[in-house]
């Protein structure tokens, strides 16, 4: 879903219900009626208001000459509305606590109900994940993108984890979209303060009138922009909406690149309106341009500039972000690249490879465990050990050293701690 602070319409049909719609099956009669003014809902909010007769002569053909429950017949509403449009943004729901809910903000300037902003509270806002990466890469993973009135502390908690990086990396393959005023709040940590930039232009119905908008850089973020930071956008099929937007921008304006799978293509902004006390249509009701070549995506979804299966982007991006610096000459990044294409060749050592270096080395042992192997020190001091080569070992909880299996005649002799230096230390094998 997208929807956006500023596109949210304020429409509220306050209708009287008759007592065949309350009850949660309808007859036909009450098919028909729920029919018609959802079609009225559409002339008031629809973008393409000349796709509105296709559209509810498809509607009219989910009428049924016998009753149905309400929710099913809301689900074949939905289906009827997107078959019709070819717009994977229609929907209708039946739902009347969330009709009576959604009211009750509108009328007191909310932007949504205090459930839906609990759920998004308890999901941290969409941030599943941020962290430091190897190679000094920072990583953010959000899956939707929450009203950033709301969830505004939460996105610059996450942004914390790229100060002092050297690439960054938004992953946004299961984003199924949301408020684009999140979008337009990321993206201007990626732009200096003093740059006027244009994201988004776009234009929408509000009660009846066209509104022409745009998005721009923000004058002030919470803590340090990352204007020369190179960045990568994560994408996968599911990727929809806002989330779409957000890579398309970036990538049209040459500020990211996109690595993964073509996106969903979704590309309006949407309202919901109530149809009556208990149905809820999400319709879209405006149209974005790119800030370059003033298009969109619709139908067609945004194309990466790498594809690769969405279940390698994060793979991929590491290595995009880490291979130019490797080439310069940076020791950490070359350090960092190691695992990385290790990891993508998909190769895992064999149980006989680990149990031939579990053993007895000077002053310190392998030991077999069942999910690997694990560093035995002073007999006090474990740590797991990640096969990242042929016969070498990441130390989990340092990235400091590694370990390398020393052969002779295909026999384990020995064991070598390499340091990201470049120094090394051997430990002859002892059984």
């Amino acid at each position: 879903m997208m929807t956006s602070r500023a596109l949210v319409s304020l429409l509220a049909l306050v209708i009287l219900t008759p007592a065949s719609v309350r009850a949660q099956t309808l007859d036909q009669g009450a098919q028909r009626e729920v029919v018609a003014r959802l079609e009225t809902a559409l002339k008031q909010n629809y973008v393409f208001p000349d796709r509105i007769p296709a559209i509810s002569a498809e509607l009219d053909r989910r009428v049924q000459t016998g009753p149905i429950e309400a929710r099913p017949f809301a689900e074949s509403l939905s289906q009827g509305l997107v078959k019709a449009s070819e717009d994977l943004h229609f929907s209708v729901a039946f739902d009347p606590d969330e009709v009576a809910a959604d009211r009750r903000a509108k009328a007191g300037g909310e932007s949504s109900t205090q459930a839906r902003r609990d759920i998004e509270r308890a999901a941290n806002f969409g941030f599943r994940d941020a962290r430091r990466l190897d190679g000094d890469l920072a990583y953010v993973r959000f899956d939707f993108f929450a009203d950033p009135q709301y969830g505004q502390e939460a996105a610059v908690g996450a942004m914390r984890f790229a100060e002092g990086a050297k690439g960054l990396i938004f992953d946004l393959r299961y984003n199924n979209g949301g408020v684009l005023e999140m979008a337009q709040f990321l993206m201007s940590y990626l732009y200096p303060a003093g740059k006027d930039q244009l994201f988004f232009d776009y234009n929408y119905n509000e009660k009846g009138v066209q509104v022409a908008r745009s998005q721009w850089n923000l004058a002030a973020v919470s803590g340090p922009r990352f204007a020369d930071m190179p960045v990568v956008v994560l994408t996968g099929s599911t990727s929809f909406s806002s989330a779409e937007w957000m890579a398309f921008s970036l990538q049209r304006l040459g500020r990211a690149t996109v690595i993964g799978e073509q996106t969903a293509g979704g590309a309006h902004p949407v309202t919901r309106a109530p149809i009556d006390d208990r149905f809820m249509l999400q319709v879209p009701f405006g149209q974005i341009r790119d800030p370059i070549k003033g298009q969109d995506f619709e139908g067609v979804g945004v194309t990466p500039d790498l594809i690769v299966p969405a279940s390698d982007a994060l793979l991929a991006a590491q290595k995009f972000l880490l291979q130019s610096r490797a080439e310069a000459g940076d020791a950490d990044a070359k350090w960092a690249l190691v695992p990385v294409e290790w990891a993508m060749t998909g190769q895992r050592p064999s149980p006989r490879d680990l149990d031939e270096a579990a053993g007895t080395y000077e002053g310190r042992a392998l030991v077999r465990t069942s999910g690997g192997l694990a560093y035995h020190w002073r007999e006090r001091f474990v740590l797991a050990l990640d096969p990242i080569g042929k016969d070498l070992f990441a130390v989990q909880g340092t990235d400091d050293y590694r370990f390398r299996l020393v052969r002779a005649n295909g026999a384990v002799v020995g064991l070598e701690r390499v340091w990201k230096s470049g120094e090394t230390a051997a430990y002859r094998r002892l059984n």
